[in-house]
């Protein structure tokens, strides 16, 4: 793994502001691991103290899946994302615990001697804004309804404004679909230089191709929105290299792609991650990777990002 030293905690409320700082992921490309960065980062900050909130963009609604309030997983009336944009529901409303599936009930459970079994258990500083399967319609829907396309832009000047007050450490993940529609145009609306457009890239050579391709789809959208009231200004920071060469997964290929990028982007990339089957493993087990087996490879790599993002442990009193 190549060697990116942490960085002290960075400023989450920097120049004044007062919206939480919001980090979105994104590739126009299937399978690029964007839903297990957004989980896997998302649970180690709120391991480490950090009040993270996670918006489930895709109409697969994976990240939510893995976070137990999946589609399956809803009340009837619950919210979803959906509500959010449609202006049925407001954040708060649609903002749910995440949570961890605790596994079957054992045989020999008694109710009268441990107690009710949990069937799912909260993850402590972890919150979800569940997908929706209709946001495949959402297209359509702006379509229709023009005025909810700046959903995210409204509900980032709610806290400008002091509508809505961020706390001192909270973060904001967005799991984004793979591509540059009108799902995801909406969420970059609102981000300003301080937010995080983060492309999670498999070592592949398509992959490779995207990254280029969608640093200059973010210039063209930052040049279109320049003179509007509502900018969108998401910014490539750092670029995260997924499926990194190990010992017994080193074909040529991958070690080129990584070449390529470090030669072309090396002050941005962050920290490996490391091929491994393990993160897979968290859609059955309806459980984040850091917490049912912290010390497996892509927990300890996705630790080192989050170091080298600027989220170092908080300390108690600084928690949120």
């Amino acid at each position: 793994m190549n060697s990116k030293l942490p960085k002290p905690k960075r400023n989450l409320l920097p120049n004044g502001r007062r919206n939480p700082l919001i980090m979105a992921f994104l590739l126009a490309a299937g399978g690029t691991t964007k839903t297990t960065t957004t989980v896997m980062l998302g649970t180690i900050l709120a391991l480490r103290g950090y009040a993270v909130r996670i918006f489930d963009l895709d109409a697969q609604c994976n990240a939510s899946e893995i976070l137990c309030q999946g589609p399956e997983d809803l009340e009837e009336n619950d919210f979803t994302i959906w509500d959010v944009i449609t202006g049925e529901a407001s954040l708060e409303e649609a903002t749910a615990q995440a949570r961890m599936w605790n596994g079957d009930k054992p045989e020999d459970w008694d109710a009268e001697l441990d107690g009710e079994w949990e069937e799912y258990l909260p993850i402590p500083n972890l919150y979800v804004v569940p997908g929706d399967e209709e946001m495949k319609n959402l297209e359509k829907h702006f379509t229709n309804n023009p005025e909810d396309f700046n959903w995210f832009w409204e509900l980032v000047a709610k806290y400008r404004m002091g509508e809505l007050t961020a706390q001192e450490n909270e973060v904001w993940l967005i799991d984004l679909p793979a591509n540059y529609g009108q799902v995801t145009l909406s969420a970059l609306i609102g981000m300003d230089e301080d937010d995080e457009v983060i492309p999670p890239v498999l070592v592949t050579g398509k992959e490779a191709k995207q990254l280029e391709k969608l640093l200059i789809e973010l210039s063209e959208v930052t040049l279109r929105y320049k003179n509007k009231a509502a900018p969108a200004r998401g910014t490539v920071h750092h670029i995260l290299l997924c499926g990194t060469p190990t010992s017994t997964h080193n074909a040529a290929e991958y070690q080129r792609t990584v070449d390529e990028i470090e030669q072309a982007h090396g002050d941005r990339v962050l920290p490996y991650v490391r091929y491994s089957g393990v993160a897979a493993g968290q859609y059955r087990q309806k459980a984040p990777v850091p917490i049912t087996d912290p010390k497996s490879r892509p927990a300890l790599d996705y630790t080192a990002v989050a170091d080298a993002l600027g989220f170092p442990d908080l300390e108690p009193e600084q928690a949120a």
